[in-house]
């Protein structure tokens, strides 16, 4: 990651460490969602990730509460998505994923394949304020194979200058 000229990483919040403190939603009726922190292997590559298996109907949301620092300038969110191997996605079986700031959507992808796909994410600067990061998937067909895995999720603050 490439901060713009000037600004340093100064701040990040890793939403693996901080899942304890995160609530777990469905949208609808919560049949066979499972929201947890474990490895997960897309095409062979395993590392830690928030598994978020959408329920029967509707989606599953991941949500935490943070207050981002005031000397932050601006943000980015680092992370990956994809499908855990052995799900059986095929033909018109997506599962879709999305990241809302305060109930914006901010980003979102369709995903029927096992392969990591990893993104960096300009989010707004938001500096000093309180903030609602959610994670949301969704079945889009048979949610049994939606083994929807976002790996290591980082947010990233950067600024003029060092912290205290």
């Amino acid at each position: 990651t490439r901060p713009e000229p000037g600004k340093s990483l100064i701040w990040q919040y890793d939403f693996l460490e901080g899942f304890p403190a995160a609530t777990q939603a469905a949208t609808r009726v919560a049949d066979m969602m499972e929201i947890q922190v474990a490895l997960a292997s897309c095409n062979m590559v395993q590392q830690l990730a928030l598994w978020e298996h959408p329920p029967v109907t509707g989606s599953a949301v991941c949500e935490y509460a943070l207050r981002i620092p005031p000397d932050v300038d601006s943000l980015r969110m680092r992370f990956a998505v994809g499908i855990r191997d052995g799900a059986l996605m095929s033909g018109d079986n997506l599962c879709a994923f999305r990241v809302y700031v305060n109930g914006m959507r901010v980003w979102s992808t369709t995903k029927q394949t096992n392969d990591w796909e990893r993104y960096l994410v300009d989010l707004p600067s938001l500096a000093g304020q309180d903030v609602v990061l959610q994670f949301v998937t969704d079945a889009l067909g048979d949610s049994r194979w939606n083994w929807a895995a976002w790996g290591e999720p980082l947010l990233l603050g950067y600024g003029t200058g060092a912290r205290p």
